[in-house]
């Protein structure tokens, strides 16, 4: 066999090999470290805790209970202050919940994923998939696939740089005008913190909406400056 054939029999060969693990979890493309964002580096870091062992109120570096992974990773990247500083499932929780953090929808890469009203917790990955320390070890699910419902997820922004979502992270749908000047908020609630400002006419750049307890509508979009976070709906128009 020539040295051409030999290589490409070897290419197959790894490629057969790698699609046997694709169903379970795909590492993290590997990212530039000039253009990675917190989430990038967020998930790489889960990553490598994948199957770790369990053991409980542990936080690394070898073994892990859910919000020990969820703190030590977010620790490692020097943002544990994103969660609240704490190592508490249900303290994380509230922390977020707090800061109108929370929603059922529009989870990001890197966000956290609750479940059971706060008794257990992962780390988004994308696409229905999350990282968690389970009584079997450190495994990747998908967020509906627990013996536990999933409650909410807490979002904590970690697409951001330097005041940006990466543009490869949220797609745009369609687009709406803001119909007077409209407070840009973290969160779909009217009392959640107020991100900024834009003005009346503005073209804002829709990824999802969300229903509120009272009815009312609300979009995720992307303001032109490039900043993703929520506003009313009732004071767009299409």
């Amino acid at each position: 066999m020539g040295q051409v054939s030999r290589l490409r029999a070897a290419a197959l060969a790894a490629l057969a090999s790698a699609s046997l693990f694709a169903f379970v979890a795909a590492a993290p493309p590997a990212t530039n470290a000039s253009t990675a964002t917190l989430a990038d580096r967020v998930i790489a870091d889960a990553m490598r805790h994948l199957n770790a062992p369990y053991r409980l109120d542990t936080a690394g570096p070898y073994t892990f209970d859910c919000s020990g992974l969820v703190y030590r990773v977010f620790a490692d990247n020097g943002i544990a202050a994103r969660i609240g500083d704490t190592r508490s499932v249900y303290a994380q929780l509230a922390f977020l919940r707090s800061r109108g953090e929370t929603s059922t929808t529009g989870g990001q890469p890197g966000d956290l994923v609750f479940f059971n009203g706060g008794s257990h917790v992962g780390i988004y990955l994308g696409h229905d998939r999350v990282i968690s320390a389970l009584t079997e070890g450190v495994k990747v699910t998908s967020i509906y696939g627990l013996t536990v419902p999933f409650t909410t997820f807490g979002h904590t922004h970690l697409g951001v740089t330097s005041g940006t979502f990466a543009a490869t992270v949220l797609h745009v749908r369609s687009y709406r005008y803001a119909t007077a000047p409209l407070n840009v908020r973290s969160g779909p609630l009217i009392d959640a913190r107020r991100v900024t400002t834009v003005a009346a006419g503005t073209r804002l750049g829709v990824i999802s909406a969300h229903r509120d307890v009272a009815g009312r509508v609300w979009y995720r979009v992307r303001v032109p400056s490039g900043l993703v976070d929520w506003v009313a709906g009732w004071y767009t128009r299409t």
